[in-house]
């Protein structure tokens, strides 16, 4: 052998495929390299090299040397069954981890691989502890479940073999009226040529079999027809046999061509099914938004080509975050994860877990658990197992048909990479809330220990100096003191206050209680309760007359405009003016609070309703949590409106924007009021 590149396998672990001339040899490479990936392994490929005009002829040796230089793989030669004994009875380092030959034969004046030459194979293999692979027998040309000495002797295997004799009968029955119509006008070895359309119907439709009754019916009929009455028995004469002959000869060239071209067809369609299959399994998979769009995906399609209910079944652990789990505690940790109500048996959930610990399908058409009426598969990736796939009550017939293992491993490799990023997709979100969650909890923590602190300590001073001293400080002294407890717990208050708040909105259960409210009446109000923190800033209200009534929760809408009210407090300079309008825009009633203070910069304007937002921008130059804003958004949004900051820059004051929805309030509403 020359044209191939004859070369030692690399020393990891490969598939050894002994091929043989013949004319779908390139099918077969390829169904090899395919199964050598599934399995993990590489692929050497060992030629015969008998025969050698036979392959200049047909082309296989460039076919081989065309196969190699493109995708890389090892080649050797082998002339007897012997070499191929060597290469398998080779040291451990070099010998190969598996083997599959063919294509065979089935006479000897065809290509492929003999029997014997098979025979010999497997023994050396079986006696060098090297595993023979049979997942290409169902694709290896010549290994028609019809075909007999090569000869194609039942096409039609969907209906029951009497169905085709019948049809036969009838054609040949038919064809002799025909002829026996014609007799008085044509000789008859004119017309005995005319039995060769019965037999190459019945050769075309249902194979040789057919043909040779056929055959035996049309000479019978010629026989009766042709035969003088006056003749004292009808028998086959030497024409007789030879016309049998000839529409032997014809019958089996015509079953032979119709077999290969239904073979080719069956193959032809099989193939644009799963490319189709394979198709939209890409596409579903590829515009899926999270893992439940991807699960389902997979199950659907997997559903629709193999006619059957598909489980998706994925390991869940629930133990350390940081520990490894082992293979057996990640099987005992497999569960449903699509479709949700999906139902396993016991037997299936045990075969579930032997595939997902032994990367080995199992259940129906395999030796594990073959009485099963489902069949499991593994998902595989190049870090490992990630899923197995339950085919639930699959029909024999599929895992049984030509071509289910290629089919079924195509899918599962696209579906394995497709759960593998979906379940990583998951873990980079959950990691991302889990530090998002880490982050708000330290700047709470650093809040609390901050803002709450300083309140403490000044109250703490406060009481242990009036215990201590108390009787000698001056009235001022001591009513100053007071004053500083006070106004330490009040401010210690508001943040507890705002802290339940929050938590009682991200609960769902802060639930507005709606009654009709004056917008003027709730902005003296919250003005009255933030008096104290405003007494050094001068206040400016201009509201239309005549505003339309609010209906609002006038308690949560207080805490609102008292939270804006003493924002704007804290971040402007003492003597500057705080602003306060409200006005009607369409179908809104709008109040802003402007104060003249340090502003906000435009990037930041959307994040200042952020919980914690000072404490993460490590703001403390005023006192304050961080949470008076996003209190507000939240309690704004649950009455239907928005809340938004405007301001023209930094040191160039700030605007809080409040926008309410007006509501027209039936007669006995209006009465109520």
């Amino acid at each position: 052998m020359h044209s191939p590149r004859a070369s030692v396998p690399d020393p990891e672990p490969y598939l050894l495929a002994v091929v043989s001339p013949h004319p779908e040899l390139a099918q077969f490479l390829h169904d090899a390299q395919w199964l050598a990936r599934e399995q993990g392994l590489g692929l050497a490929v060992a030629m015969e090299t008998r025969g050698r005009l036979r392959r200049w002829l047909h082309g296989e040796d460039r076919e081989v040397a065309r196969f190699v230089g493109r995708w890389e793989v090892a080649a050797t030669a082998w002339r007897t069954t012997g070499d191929v004994a060597g290469m398998l009875s080779r040291g451990e380092a070099s010998r190969p981890a598996s083997v599959v030959f063919g294509p065979i034969r089935q006479l000897p004046w065809q290509a492929g691989l003999l029997p014997r030459d098979c025979a010999r194979i497997a023994r050396a293999a079986g006696a060098a502890g090297v595993p023979l692979l049979h997942e290409l027998d169902d694709d290896i040309p010549g290994q028609d479940s019809g075909t007999i000495f090569g000869l194609h002797w039942r096409l039609d295997h969907g209906r029951p073999w009497s169905y085709g004799y019948a049809y036969t009968a009838v054609a040949s029955a038919l064809v002799g009226i025909f002829v026996a119509w014609l007799a008085p006008y044509l000789p008859a070895t004119s017309l005995a040529i005319v039995f060769l359309t019965a037999v190459v119907y019945s050769a075309s439709a249902y194979g040789f079999g057919t043909a040779v009754f056929a055959a035996a019916v049309s000479v019978a009929l010629n026989a009766i027809i042709f035969t003088p009455k006056t003749a004292p028995a009808i028998g086959w004469g030497s024409a007789d046999v030879l016309l049998f002959l000839l529409f032997l000869v014809i019958g089996a060239i015509t079953s032979s061509l119709a077999g290969g071209l239904r073979r080719a067809a069956a193959s032809a369609q099989r193939q644009a099914r799963e490319a189709r299959a394979l198709f939209q399994l890409t596409r579903e998979i590829a515009i899926a938004a999270d893992a439940p769009d991807t699960f389902s995906a997979i199950v659907r399609q997997c559903d629709e080509v193999f006619s059957c209910r598909s489980v998706l079944m994925a390991p869940f652990h629930s133990g350390d975050i940081d520990a490894v789990p082992s293979e057996r505690s990640r099987a005992a940790a497999l569960q449903v994860a699509y479709p949700p109500d999906a139902h396993l048996t016991q037997d299936e959930l045990e075969a579930a877990r032997w595939t997902f610990t032994h990367d080995m399908p199992s259940g129906r058409s395999t030796p594990e658990r073959p009485d099963i009426d489902s069949h499991v598969v593994p998902l595989v990736t190049i870090d490992g197992m990630v899923a197995v796939l339950v085919l639930q009550d699959i029909p024999a017939r599929v895992t049984n048909a030509a071509g289910f293992r290629r089919i079924v491993g195509s899918m599962c490799r696209l579906a394995a990479i497709a759960v593998e990023r979906a379940l990583r997709k998951q873990e980079i979100e959950d990691a991302r809330v889990l530090s998002q969650t880490e982050g708000l909890r330290s700047a709470l923590l650093s809040s609390i220990s901050h803002d709450f602190g300083t309140p403490l300590a000044s109250i703490i001073g406060s009481a242990s100096s009036l215990l201590s001293y108390g009787k000698t400080y001056a009235p001022e002294v001591t009513r100053e003191l007071l004053t500083t407890i006070l106004e330490e717990a009040e401010r210690l208050g508001r943040f507890v206050k705002n802290l339940m708040q929050m938590t009682r909105l991200e609960a769902g259960v802060l639930v507005p209680r709606l009654a009709w409210a004056d917008v003027g009446d709730l902005i003296a109000t919250a003005m009255d309760a933030a008096q104290r923190r405003m007494a050094r800033h001068t206040i400016q209200v201009e509201a239309e007359e005549r505003l339309p009534l609010l209906h609002i929760d006038f308690v949560l809408m207080e805490t609102v405009m008292v939270n804006v009210l003493e924002n704007a407090a804290k971040y402007s300079p003492a003597d500057t003016t705080i602003q306060i309008a409200a006005r009607q825009e369409g179908d809104d009633v709008t109040i802003d609070v402007t104060d003249q203070g340090r502003g906000i910069s435009v990037e930041d304007l959307g994040a200042v309703f952020d919980k914690f937002y000072r404490a993460k921008m490590r703001d403390r130059t005023v006192p304050g949590t961080g949470l008076g804003l996003a209190i507000c958004k939240g309690i704004v949004e649950a009455h239907g409106g928005s809340i938004e900051a405007l301001s023209p820059g930094l040191g160039r004051g700030t605007t809080i924007r409040v926008r309410l929805p007006v509501k027209q309030p039936d007669s006995a509403e209006t009465a109520e009021t």
